[in-house]
């Protein structure tokens, strides 16, 4: 399993991090219900304006920003694979962090989240 990215700043490293859960069957795919968010503190998500998402280009709609900070700028969507999510976030002060997280749907779902 992959460790949460971390993006390279000495200012707002942020670290990611996902929920799997399994949802349905169909035919010989198992799909899951997932989440990614933010996996930081309150002075860091403090800091970050919005997030950017960009999936696999199998989603039908790809792309995806972010900007609500009590979700943690989560993105929720199914899916039946894991991949490479590229991830921007935009930081309050203007400058933007670059990255990749994987998303792996090993990743359990925690109870009452």
């Amino acid at each position: 399993m992959k460790p949460p990215i971390r993006f390279d700043s000495s200012d707002a490293p942020v670290r990611f991090n996902n929920f799997a859960k399994p949802i349905e069957r169909r035919g010989d795919l198992q799909y899951f219900r997932w989440k990614v968010f933010t996996d930081e503190p309150d002075a860091i998500l403090d800091k970050i304006e919005s997030v950017e998402y960009l999936l696999h280009p199998t989603f039908p709609n790809p792309y995806a920003t972010r900007k609500d900070r009590a979700t943690k700028f989560s993105l929720e969507s199914r899916g039946w694979g894991s991949f490479d999510i590229d991830i921007t976030v935009n930081f309050k002060d203007g400058h933007k962090e670059v990255g990749k997280y994987y998303l792996d749907l090993k990743r359990g779902w925690p109870q009452g989240e």
